[in-house]
This record gives C-alpha cells, sequence and structure tokens, in this order.
C-alpha cells in the first residue's frame, strides 16, 4: 500500500463518532475477555491461537483510534489501521455475545 492509500482509508474513520465507537468497541471487548477468558483461549475454545492475537490487535487498534492518537509515521498507520480492526472488534463481539 502507498502512502496515499494508506492516508485515505485512515481518513475514512478519522471522525469523532467512529472514533467513539471504536473505543466503546475496544474496551466492551477487553472486558468480555478479562470476564471470560476461556471463551477466547486456544485450548478452551473453538477459536485458534492466531485469532486470539488478532482481536488482541484490534483491541489495542481501537484503543489508539479511540482515544483520538493518530500515528504519524506510516508503517504505525498500517499497523493501527482502524477499519480492520473494527471488523474484527464486531466480528469478536457477535460471536461473544451470540
Amino acid at each position: 500500500m502507498t502512502g496515499q492509500a494508506i492516508s485515505f482509508w485512515y481518513g475514512l474513520t478519522d471522525k469523532r463518532p467512529l472514533r467513539a465507537l471504536s473505543l466503546i468497541m475496544a474496551l466492551t471487548l477487553a472486558a468480555c475477555v478479562f470476564w471470560s477468558p476461556s471463551r477466547f483461549a486456544a485450548q478452551t475454545s473453538p477459536l485458534s491461537w492466531w485469532q486470539g492475537i488478532i482481536i488482541v490487535w484490534a483491541v489495542c487498534a481501537g484503543v489508539v483510534h479511540g482515544t483520538g492518537f493518530r500515528p504519524h509515521r506510516l508503517r504505525w498507520r498500517l499497523v493501527f489501521l482502524p477499519l480492520p480492526a473494527m471488523l474484527v472488534m464486531i466480528a469478536a463481539l457477535i460471536y461473544r455475545f451470540s
């Protein structure tokens, strides 16, 4: 991805209501993982270990985005891109509450 493409995708979600939604989803998902870790653990749930890592990444990216922090370097914008993180958090919350 080029710098312009990453900036475009980052700019799509760089709005206050989406930041609030991102923070709420991240904190809710973090609370779900802390409250019932066996539901997300690789040995006691149908989730694999890499899915747990992706959920942790999504929570981290959601908190970074939700608090209003804007990474300046291109590689950190790519790591903490909010759109895929929000999609992962939505899927994980649907999994948790279904």
